[in-house]
């Protein structure tokens, strides 16, 4: 098998990446680490947020069919209500080492390969 990674795998993680790229969708995702979450209350949280994202309802419910469709959340209806949690609760760890990274007094400390991996050999 050839080193080269799978060119269908690449895209997958484009696409994860690119719906990463937002303000209002890792706010999403850092509400959802908790556990699972209505739109209403996500709204509801994020309200509290001080950024340049919007929290509007229909805002949000964008945010999360971008999430949903990159694999990254899922969905499940209970009565009325849409209820949002986290597919991909590996994305702590990233989240983990960007922090670590940008709290860190050597920038580079995530920056190198497995910088920040936590498991042992």
């Amino acid at each position: 098998m050839s080193d080269i990674i799978d060119p269908a795998q690449l895209q997958r993680e484009a696409a994860i990446f690119k719906a990463l790229s937002s303000e209002a969708r890792l706010a999403v995702i850092y509400a959802l680490k908790d556990g699972e979450k209505s739109v209403g209350e996500l709204v509801d949280m994020l309200r509290l947020l001080e950024c340049a994202c919007s929290v509007e309802r229909t805002n949000i419910s964008k945010h999360l069919a971008v999430l949903k469709e990159a694999g990254i959340v899922a969905c499940r209806d209970e009565g009325l209500k849409r209820i949002y949690s986290l597919e991909l609760p590996c994305l702590a760890s990233i989240f983990e080492c960007v922090g670590k990274a940008l709290d860190s007094p050597d920038a580079n400390a995530c920056i190198e390969p497995w910088g920040c991996y936590s498991g042992t050999d």
